[in-house]
């Protein structure tokens, strides 16, 4: 074969290679939904009020809370830490009632001792415009939260109406006073049964 082939041969190769990466979804660069499984339908039973962080640690003032457990919604799938390592773009969350928040990232250990890797600026939302309706709105805020493998959702809030109240056990893990990124380990002061109904998007 002389050159002028050959090179016409690899030109083809790797025409074709490209065309193939072209077609295939970069793995890496799909999104991944993790927490509550949202929906309109999904009810934010009994927080038409916030409940304030003192119903549960006695101490008044801002506390972390820790999506222990997240709200499967049906799908028996749904992930309550981060499946993967990268970084989380997006939240999306269910309220009662309006309130405010700050999003972090919380790293929890078999014993229940917990610190906060990653705090977001304080975010507004609005609660839902009618309680009364069949469906019920879902809100979300843009975030950039570096995330491992295993970490879980949490928010830094006095009280907050992101609730789903209609069981019990330690669906929600509670510190008081709140984590606060580059501060040790600190252990978990109590427990909430109701559900927090926060998700996010890893990339």
């Amino acid at each position: 074969m002389n050159n002028s082939k050959i090179t016409r041969s690899l030109s083809i190769a790797v025409g074709a290679a490209l065309a193939a990466l072209a077609i295939a979804p970069a793995s890496g660069m799909a999104s991944t939904t993790f927490g509550t499984n949202l929906s309109p339908d999904l009810q934010p039973s009994n927080a038409g009020q916030p409940h304030p962080c003192e119903d549960s640690t006695g101490v008044p003032g801002a506390c972390t809370w820790v999506e222990n457990e997240a709200y499967t919604n049906g799908d028996l799938t749904t992930e309550t830490t981060a499946p993967k390592t990268g970084t989380i773009k997006k939240i999306s969350w269910i309220a009662g009632a309006p309130g405010s928040f700050k999003f972090q990232v919380v790293k929890v250990k078999a014993n229940g001792q917990a610190k906060a890797t990653f705090e977001s600026k304080t975010i507004n939302y609005n609660g839902q415009t009618d309680p009364d309706a069949d469906t019920y709105e879902i809100e979300s805020a843009k975030v950039k939260a570096p995330v491992k493998k295993g970490q879980y959702l949490a928010i830094e809030a006095s009280e907050t109406s992101m609730l789903r109240c209609s069981s019990g056990g330690d669906n929600v893990l509670l510190y008081q006073p709140a984590l606060n990124p580059g501060n040790p380990f600190a252990a978990q002061t109590s427990d909430d049964g109701c559900w927090l109904l926060l998700q996010a998007k890893i990339k």
